[in-house]
């Protein structure tokens, strides 16, 4: 668990330095953060996913995001339930989790909700 958790920790602090850098706006692709404070290739990489370098096993629901975004926003998730039936989840505020499917739908469903009244766009998972 901690090497994904490692990862999105690292995501989501090169996160905050790219929004320094572009006026407080989310990159449109997660993997436009390669090299940002630190990133690599290798920090996209789940070792339980079928992701390999150059692609990311995570979803990425942050492109129309900003800083400040509600907390309880999802910024990225595990494309599929790969951790014995869990996934991992990146919220706005930096936090994370790791429920279990159903659990999961849910989240991305009360996320949707909260896009629908930010006049965000939803975003299949």
């Amino acid at each position: 668990m901690s090497h994904c958790d490692d990862n999105l920790k690292k995501i989501y602090t090169s996160l905050l330095i790219w929004q320094d850098e572009h006026e407080g706006q989310n990159p449109s692709e997660i993997l436009d953060l390669e090299g940002i404070g630190g990133l690599t290739a290798w920090d996209f990489i789940c070792p339980a996913s079928e992701a390999g370098i150059g692609s990311s096993p995570w979803g990425y629901r942050g492109h129309d995001l900003y800083s400040g975004a509600p907390a309880e926003i999802v910024l990225a998730f595990d494309k599929k339930p790969v951790h014995k039936g869990r996934r991992n989840v990146l919220f706005a505020d930096g936090s994370m989790m790791r429920p279990p499917e159903k659990l999961f739908q849910s989240i991305i469903a009360k996320d949707n909700q909260l896009r629908q009244q930010l006049q965000l766009a939803e975003e299949p998972a």
